[in-house]
């Protein structure tokens, strides 16, 4: 399910564990949420490696570093020929220039995890240079329970 409009973009791509059955790009257990949200300064990929699973090439990216964020599961990433154990909490930047290739090291558990990739050297501004906190007070639709 997908909602647009003027400020917000919202996509429901469901539970994770049902990812298994998606293939986009060359591989199961991805989506890509660039053109789900419009997204215009990064790509977004949520994932599902099933026990044993493992993304079967290296590769590198020309311009976009990337953030693999480990949700649930366990696994190991490798990145220059060196091998990380990853699971629930880690997270691991590569620059564009770093060969990698993951895989799930479980043989019974998925393992999801979410990838951000935007352009390497392109963040110039965050939360504490770039938000802005307004005086409106926060109000809430009163929901019934």
């Amino acid at each position: 399910m997908e909602l647009k409009q003027a400020n917000y973009t919202v996509n429901h791509a469901g539970a994770f564990s049902d990812f298994g059955n998606v293939t986009e790009g060359k591989l199961k257990g991805k989506i890509f949420l660039k053109a789900a949200l419009s997204l215009t300064s990064m790509e977004v990929s949520l994932n599902n490696l099933p026990p044993g699973g493992e993304v079967p090439f290296y590769h590198k990216h020309l311009e976009n570093e990337e953030l693999y964020i480990f949700l649930k599961g366990q696994g190991r990433i490798q990145v220059d020929g060196e091998e990380l154990d990853v699971f629930e909490g880690s997270s691991v930047r590569i620059a564009r220039d770093g060969t990698r290739a993951l895989r799930n090291t479980s043989a019974s558990e998925d393992l999801h995890f979410i990838v951000v990739q935007a352009k390497e050297n392109s963040l110039a501004q965050w939360a504490e240079t770039d938000g802005v906190i307004l005086e409106q007070p926060v109000a809430w639709e009163k929901v019934a329970e």
